[in-house]
């Protein structure tokens, strides 16, 4: 074979490892989501697998010194990879219900059939490499160069890869489609010699899965859309009652809901309402800044709550805000900004009578959102007196997560006040000058009456919180909190939900 040929097999193998790489980072997203740890277990399993496979790879090479078995190898890898995704649909909502239910065993067996699913891909994408070199070795003069042209055009093939799957590839196809896609380059490259059944397979089942890829994504019974965008897996649900609800990712937390003709009052939403009648001046025409916008479930509580409020909402999703516009009546009125939160900040001028900061969703909460530096931005950012009402996730009684960072706004803002949600997974962090707790009571009668029992309640429940050692940018250890709190659930066997 040219080496020319074996260069152009080592840089496909590349790109299609990092190109399944980032395929099966949005493949379990809709069920474990993206944190740190997920992508952690992700990168382990794949490295894992390469590296097993070029140490057998380099031994069948030696034994074998021709090219045909990891052709063969690699074919099978190519319709492995085009059927994870079909897969993955099947098994894999199953595990997360075992999780939320406590049944952490069926969920790890399930998780495992997958993972055996995906292993021989790795094994034979991790033999390319000896296999090259080997075959290779007889029509070249220096070992040296032959191994290095190979090693480089892998790592070009990796970057490649890469930016084509992040940027082009799973944005325009999907999940399965972009991972079909990758695949079929790879089986018919790998399977040209092999003759025309492999090719035909090799061409035939990714151009099948490129057909059916929609069927691939997960859909609840109740969805009305599903979409992928960069960010998230996403699905409108709507209720028999006619409530609507977007959910990302596993759906462990609803994002936004609307009850068309109906206001704003679900449980934690309905406490961001509360948060300009706590501000040093009673509220007329509150001047409002929504960091995580959603679907806009807030934007339009405040406006409902304050006429004339003007709301200012900045979303990292546009996809989110496109649903938003379509499913939960996002109006024009609201200003809207695609951006993350802190750039947002950085770039904006303008000060606000109230900050709205709901940007996580426990248990992955971005950590650059609960550090000093972040809270010190926000207070910049509020009119002198103004308040910021922080979401911060809990999960029962486990409030690790809540006490950081309400410790951290505690350095930044006079008074930190936190009020639970009548849930098992929100804390509402009030934080601003002296005496919102007074101010709230005596504007409570102000307020609609749809608001008024909630904030008599919040009155009476609004505990202080205390500064403590602050969370930074450089060491906001959120997901190591997060993830003991699931450790912990998940050992006593306890539903998530």
């Amino acid at each position: 074979m040219k080496p020319s040929s074996l260069t152009w097999l080592s840089f496909l193998s590349g790109a299609t490892v990092m190109a399944s790489e980032m395929a099966a980072s949005r493949l379990v997203a809709p069920y474990f989501g993206s944190s740190t740890p997920v992508w952690a277990a992700l990168i382990s399993l794949v490295l894992g697998g390469l590296a097993l496979g070029a140490h057998l790879g380099g031994r069948v090479a030696d034994r074998a010194a021709r090219l045909e078995p990891l052709r063969v190898a690699l074919g099978v890898a190519a319709l492995l990879l085009t059927a994870l995704p079909f897969l993955a649909r099947v098994l894999l909502p199953g595990a997360t219900t075992a999780v939320m239910t406590g049944r952490p065993m069926e969920a790890m067996g399930r998780v495992a059939l997958v993972v055996l699913v995906a292993i021989p891909p790795l094994l034979a994408l991790g033999a390319v490499g000896p296999f090259l070199v080997r075959v290779g070795l007889g029509g070249v003069t220096s070992a040296g160069a032959h191994a290095g042209r190979l090693s480089s055009a892998s790592t070009l093939g990796s970057i490649v890869g890469t930016l084509l799957a992040a940027f082009v590839v799973l944005p325009w196809l999907g999940t399965a489609r972009a991972m079909a896609c990758f695949a079929g380059m790879l089986g018919l490259t790998a399977t040209w010699g092999l003759g025309w059944r492999w090719r035909a397979l090799a061409v035939g089942v990714p151009a099948a899965a490129l057909v059916l890829g929609a069927h691939a994504l997960p859909r609840h019974p109740q969805a009305l859309e599903v979409a992928e965008s960069p960010h998230a897996f996403l699905q409108v649900l709507e209720s028999p009652s006619g409530t609507r609800s977007l959910v990302f990712d596993e759906g462990f937390a609803v994002q936004s809901t609307w009850v068309p003709g109906q206001p704003v009052r679900d449980e934690v939403f309905a406490h961001y309402l509360l948060t300009p009648a706590m501000a040093r001046e009673e509220p007329r025409t509150p001047r409002v800044l929504v960091l995580g916008l959603g679907a806009g479930t807030s934007a339009r509580g405040l406006r409902e709550t304050y006429p004339g409020a003007y709301v200012v909402g900045v979303e990292l999703d546009a996809m989110v805000v496109k649903l938003a516009r379509q499913h939960f009546g996002l109006g024009t009125e609201v200003e809207v900004h695609i951006a993350d939160a802190r750039t947002f900040l950085r770039r904006d001028t303008r000060r606000y009578d109230a900050i709205i900061v709901d940007a996580f969703r426990f248990p992955y909460v971005p950590f650059h959102l609960t550090t000093r530096e972040f809270a010190q931005e926000v207070a910049a950012h509020l009119e002198p007196g103004g308040v910021a009402c922080f979401n911060v996730g809990r999960f029962r009684d486990e409030r690790a997560v809540v006490r950081a960072v309400g410790g951290t706004l505690a350095t930044v803002f006079p008074q930190v006040l936190a009020a639970d949600a009548r849930n098992h997974s929100n804390t509402l962090l009030f934080a601003g000058p002296e005496g919102m707790g007074e101010r709230l009571s005596s504007r409570t009668s102000s307020l609609p009456l749809s608001l008024r029992p909630l904030a008599t309640r919040v009155v009476g429940e609004l505990q202080p919180v205390a500064s403590a050692q602050p969370l930074t940018d450089d060491r906001a250890p959120v997901e190591m909190l997060t993830d003991a709190i699931l450790l912990k659930a998940l050992m006593g066997s306890e539903a998530l939900r």
